[in-house]
């Protein structure tokens, strides 16, 4: 609730609570604020505010000196503090033990909030003159451009920082907020709630036809803060959707079963994105959202979509929002979410990612210092779970994230843990992170096997580290039939090439800082080795957007960095000496 001046607020904080169920029988009750309908008292002339100025040694902060116009102190009834501001009761607070303890916690990593709020405790106001354990205070060291002085509550024992406010106002209002949820209740009716109801179910109504999201966010936001029924798991819904962050932690979730034809949406989407197919999943769900119905009035959007183990990493965050946009379980409004693109390609929805857009295998590349070395294998006409098949020692394993797979893989003895699904038109995959370094002479390269009467690609990039003395490496074979037919492994500053590359393949051009070795070993390597050189992001880019444009291949980003795909166990991919 805005506040645009201090005596219809306050008037409204009285009748709220002398109008609150018991108020007149409770002891902290006097007589006259039932009477008067008053919980502050009268106001402060100039001349007593002045003097108060000039005992303090400065000028008082306007909304702080504007509440002493109207009341000279107030009882915020409902709250921990038993009556605040009166001229005759604010003091220095003196807080040295205090400001001590905070500064000598600062150090050099120090937020200047921190640094800001250490020295507060030297030279605060205390507001608080009655109060149980709460101290209410104004920082002269932290004004705004308006002369406003930061305010701060402070649950002296609780163990928690001070809040921060920006003025006293905004203090004030926090408080009125406090006594209504500390009150809240069946019971609790005043005029207040009332508006702040009557706003929640217009905004619920509004949720479902898909308008203003963020206006509603905030009509619910505020209402919760305030205590009202059912206002927070609103909120809390439309925070989750915009956020677009899977709920849950992982295994074990159950997947999203909504009633309706909504279901059937749901089901299908599922199992296309059970093998990586997100983008087709997600329009499968968007196409269907219209006939999504709520449990009652107790839920707005499918929610439930967020903790589905497979579905959930689907809704990004813009997604998310194209979900609230959409109208939904009858609602009618202007729903952005039918906008331009329809939010299942082109126009503005691509740009807000609506639509990953598959970008081939380039994305691999990306943020390569905070990323994984990788390895997969590509097999074109075979389904994922052949693929399993042909490069698994075992049953497939249940969908899985990065996570699990590093798990399953110490409990499979640190045998190799794959996951699997489709890459592209006529493509699936066996894709994991690398456990053991690379060996050029030893590889068992499991692309050969998976090749039986079709074509594979395998790929092992290992970024190395120039300082640590490790290689980097980038290898890439076309097996088709069982049988090796061509590529190359890059290893530091040397290329190992075999059979007939095509042109857009060329390593050395490919990998400008590399070459092959004038004279090499029994596996394509000098006999000093190759340097220990990091493999260069941008020659893995462009390695990896040829192989992109030779085989039209794309590796599913979203399902591989935030979702779950079935997993398999392989044999190692370093042969034993």
């Amino acid at each position: 609730m805005k506040i645009y001046n201090w005596r219809p607020f306050l008037e409204r904080w009285s009748a709220d609570w002398i109008d609150s169920p018991g108020a007149e029988g409770r002891e902290d009750t006097a007589e006259e604020i039932v009477r008067a309908r008053w919980l502050g008292f009268a106001p402060a002339d100039g001349e007593r505010i002045a003097a108060l100025e000039e005992r303090l040694g400065v000028e008082l902060p306007p909304s702080y000196r504007s509440f002493l116009a109207v009341t000279d102190g107030w009882r915020p009834a409902g709250t921990a503090v038993g009556s605040l501001g009166t001229v005759d009761g604010v003091h220095w607070y003196k807080g040295a033990e205090l400001q001590e303890s905070y500064e000598s916690a600062l150090d050099e990593e120090s937020s200047d909030d921190e640094v800001v709020r250490a020295g507060m405790w030297g030279r605060a106001l205390q507001l608080s003159v009655v109060s149980d354990a709460t101290d209410l205070l104004l920082d002269p060291g932290d004004v705004d451009a308006d002369g406003e002085w930061a305010a701060y509550l402070h649950r002296a024992g609780s163990g928690e920082l001070p809040v921060r406010y920006a003025s006293f106002l905004d203090l004030m209002q926090a408080l009125f907020r406090e006594f209504h949820r500390r009150d809240a209740g069946p019971e609790f009716v005043n005029a207040t709630t009332r508006e702040l109801d009557a706003a929640v179910e217009e905004a619920r109504v509004a949720c479902l036809a898909g308008d203003d999201i963020d206006a509603q966010l905030d009509v619910f936001e505020d209402a919760a803060e305030h205590g009202r029924p059912g206002a927070g798991g609103f909120r809390d819904e439309l925070t989750a959707l915009l956020d677009g962050r899977p709920v849950g932690g992982g295994g074990g979730l159950l997947p999203y079963e909504p009633d309706g034809p909504f279901r059937r949406a749901v089901d299908t989407a599922r199992e296309q994105a059970r093998w990586g197919d997100t983008d087709v999943a997600w329009r499968t769900l968007a196409t269907a959202l219209g006939t999504w119905e709520p449990y009652g009035t107790e839920r707005i959007a499918p929610v439930g979509l967020l903790a589905d183990p497979i579905l959930g990493p689907v809704i990004t965050p813009a997604r998310g929002r194209y979900v609230l946009e959409t109208p939904r379980g009858g609602g009618q409004g202007r729903g952005q979410g039918r906008g331009e693109g329809d939010g299942l390609g082109g126009g503005r929805w691509d740009a807000a990612g609506l639509v990953s857009r598959e970008i081939g295998l380039t994305w691999l590349a990306d943020h390569a210092e905070q990323a994984d070395d990788y390895r997969f294998v590509l097999v074109r006409d075979v389904s994922p779970e052949e693929v399993a098949a042909r490069v698994g020692e075992g049953p497939l394993l249940p969908s899985s994230d990065e996570a699990d797979v590093q798990r399953r893989s110490l409990g499979a003895g640190g045998r190799p843990v794959v996951r699997v699904g489709s890459a592209g038109e006529g493509w699936s995959f066996a894709y994991g992170t690398v456990l053991e370094p690379f060996r050029s002479g030893r590889l068992d390269d499991p692309g050969e096997r998976a090749s039986r009467g079709t074509e594979a690609v395998t790929i092992w990039v290992e970024r190395g580290d120039t300082s640590a003395g490790r290689p980097g490496v980038f290898y890439f074979s076309r097996a088709e039939d069982g049988e090796r037919v061509y590529g190359f492994a890059v290893r530091g500053d040397e290329i190992e090439e075999w059979g007939e590359v095509p042109e857009a393949l060329d390593p050395e051009e490919l990998f400008p800082g590399a070459e092959v070795p004038e004279e090499s070993g029994e596996y394509g390597e000098s006999e000093e080795g190759p340097a220990p050189v990091a493999l260069d992001v941008d020659d893995e880019y462009e390695a990896l957007d040829a192989i992109t444009g030779t085989f039209g291949v794309a590796l599913p980003q979203l399902a591989l960095r935030r979702g779950r795909l079935p997993a398999v166990t392989t044999g190692p991919w370093i042969a034993a000496r």
